[in-house]
């Protein structure tokens, strides 16, 4: 009903290391109403924003490690300071929400680890970077690391669309933005893209997948419709990645690590194409009911000034 499309764009990552990996279901987001850099600016700032996304992963990344060693106080605590992070910027209400939402998400990947009985860290929350789950090993081969990438999104995309149930029964315009964010996080994150889970589940599919997400992400950034600096590095780290596996698919993971059925394959290639076209239609029917989270602010300053005249 021309609403206007929500103004954040949640990032979806998927780290990996020598340890195993972790999953980060939402990183801190930049206003659609910023200007987009003009075309003479776009590679300077990237460049920039480059730089700066590396200062924030080494100057933050020690901590981050730490906190996943710090067992399960570590999930509150993170959960609680959140929550207060984002309450200063979108309200308590879409905050607390927000944060629901991105546990869910990595409740997912969890879940398929402990079927796997693959072991892994309790759930970290790192403040305008998202959540994280560390596996301690790696998955036995492509299948199965598919399978944990897919349970973020899945589980999340219930969760988003509990979200929207719960709205259409309410009437709740907060309830409706937090489905969209819970649709657009699980989406993004489906990107074939290197860290991202999209990226995890197309080593499943095929090597050139990588090179449709390094399209999409290139095109993205240049364009300055994500200006994330994290985002920059997961760029760099899917090309890096995708370059590898084609170049030298032997020494870039164990033996026989991407020799899986065909019938895996076809399942794990119908799952993707048809969770990114469910999530697709999901966001454009939620959208025609949702307002975004300035509006919602907007409204509820507009209620606390009229419950303010009526009993001065």
């Amino acid at each position: 009903n021309g609403s206007p499309v929500m103004s954040s764009r949640p990032i979806g990552m998927h780290f990996h290391n020598q340890l195993g990996s972790s999953h980060f279901a939402a990183i801190r987001i930049y206003s659609s109403q910023r200007p987009p850099n003009t075309p003479r600016n776009r590679i300077t700032s990237g460049l920039g924003m480059l730089g700066a996304g590396g200062l924030v992963l080494m100057g933050k990344g020690k901590y981050i490690l730490s906190a996943l060693k710090l067992g399960k106080f570590a999930s509150l605590g993170s959960m609680l300071v959140t929550v207060g992070a984002y309450t200063a910027f979108y309200g308590f209400p879409y905050a607390l929400g927000m944060t629901s939402l991105i546990m869910i998400h990595e409740s997912g990947h969890a879940l398929v680890m402990k079927k796997l009985s693959i072991p892994f860290s309790p759930m970290v929350f790192i403040p305008f970077m998202g959540a994280a789950v560390a596996m301690k090993q790696r998955p036995k081969d492509a299948y199965e690391e598919a399978l944990v990438a897919f349970g973020g999104p899945i589980l999340g995309s219930v969760g988003a669309l509990g979200f929207a149930g719960a709205a259409h029964l309410t009437g709740s315009p907060l309830l409706f933005a937090l489905a969209d964010f819970g649709f657009m996080i699980n989406l993004f994150n489906l990107i074939p893209l290197g860290m991202m889970d999209g990226g995890r589940i197309s080593g499943a599919i095929s090597p050139y997948t990588g090179l449709v997400g390094l399209g999409i992400g290139g095109t993205a950034a240049y364009n300055g419709m994500i200006s994330n600096p994290i985002f920059y590095l997961i760029l760099l780290g899917g090309g890096y990645e995708t370059f590898m596996r084609l170049y030298d698919p032997l020494g870039h993971a164990p033996p026989n690590y991407y020799r899986i059925t065909p019938a895996q394959r076809v399942a794990i290639t119908g799952g993707y194409f048809g969770l990114v076209g469910a999530l697709f239609a999901a966001m454009a029917w939620n959208r025609e009911y949702m307002m975004t989270p300035e509006q919602l602010r907007q409204r509820q300053l507009a209620s606390d000034t009229t419950y303010s005249r009526r009993y001065d």
